[in-house]
């Protein structure tokens, strides 16, 4: 914590002394500057700076927003799925090893996913799209947390499923202009579905599932 904020400095001066170079740069009377000053940057990049360079600072971009998906996909994986389901009496050195390659698959799946999205156009809004399938789902069921005394049940796995399968039916509908229902609303339906579901069939689950316990004990 004591050294973040010298941390935090060095990283304001670095904004700051590219900005003071650029503004020296573009001083110069041979200096062609773009049409937007917002795009000062980027036209330096693609315009000046030497082709290596552009190499290096595209990896550096890269590597600084991709390291954090991959690592959250990999720990995920591992915690969750790999650990509990597949090999339970591992070694550390062997989900080290499986949480390695997973970073390498969970890459490739990655690069895989943003060609196919590279030949849409409007990809910010194709992602609200594809997230309003889901996002409904997962608020519904921190709702359900947040609100209410239920616990986790098979209720509300289902109603996850049911609501993200429900909201993609009407997303392709809408898509086709069969109804014409913006994405926005698929968000709020979601959420709705996910709610009441849970909220209707998971006390039954519970008293399922503690009858269950009960006859075990």
């Amino acid at each position: 914590m004591l050294i973040t904020p010298l941390g935090s400095f060095m990283v304001l001066m670095i904004y700051l002394s590219i900005g003071t170079l650029l503004y020296v740069f573009y001083s110069q009377p041979s200096a062609i500057l773009p049409e937007k000053m917002d795009k000062v940057f980027p036209h330096f990049i693609s315009n000046e700076m030497p082709l290596f360079m552009r190499g290096f600072l595209l990896s550096a971009i890269v590597m600084a927003s991709i390291d954090s998906p991959l690592g959250s996909l990999s720990s995920s994986f591992v915690t969750d799925i790999y650990r509990p389901w597949i090999r339970k009496a591992a070694d550390e050195r062997h989900y080290l090893w499986v949480s390695r390659v997973s970073v390498v698959v969970f890459g490739v799946i990655l690069a895989v996913i943003a060609y196919f999205f590279s030949h849409f156009e409007k990809i910010l809004w194709l992602a609200f799209k594809i997230g309003s399938v889901t996002y409904g789902s997962l608020l519904g069921v921190f709702l359900l947390g947040l609100l209410t005394q239920r616990k986790v049940n098979r209720a509300n796995i289902g109603a996850m499923l049911g609501s993200a399968l429900a909201m993609l039916v009407l997303l392709i509908l809408s898509e086709k202009k069969i109804i014409p229902l913006g994405w926005t609303y698929l968000l709020v339906m979601g959420t709705a579905l996910t709610f009441s579901i849970g909220w209707i069939f998971g006390k039954k689950d519970e008293n399922q599932l503690r009858e269950i316990a009960d006859r075990a004990v």
